[in-house]
């Protein structure tokens, strides 16, 4: 399956930041941190079929995505987080989960390089 790309607009971060520099290169190291280990465990709850897993990380990735830049992630988040509240597992969401998944690491080493630029 090939990745979705995962458009990176970091607006909504230089927002929070007001041009501090040091300020973003933190925010945005830990926010990267975090997501990946939020899709780490969406990926491990999605193979295990557990919707409160699936939801939870969902849940905490709207937000880390609208820090991090990336409107797609924040986006199908949203969807994922809603569809599961009723507690059942939704295999028609798979390929939205997949989108945030195999999408990851290109929008991971677009973000580090902006930390390292920083």
């Amino acid at each position: 399956m090939n990745a979705t790309p995962i458009t990176i607009d970091l607006t909504y971060l230089y927002s929070l930041t007001g041009g501090d520099k040091s300020f973003e290169q933190i925010l945005l190291i830990g926010t990267v941190e975090d997501v990946n280990i939020k899709i780490t465990s969406l990926k491990d709850s999605w193979q295990k079929r557990d919707p409160e897993g699936i939801r939870k990380n969902a849940h905490s990735l709207v937000s880390l995505s609208a820090i991090a830049g990336m409107p797609e992630v924040e986006s199908w988040s949203r969807i994922i987080d809603q569809t599961f509240a009723d507690g059942e597992f939704h295999p028609e969401l798979e390929v939205i989960a997949q989108n945030i998944i195999t999408g990851w690491p290109d929008a991971q080493s677009a973000l580090n390089r902006v930390i390292e630029a920083n």
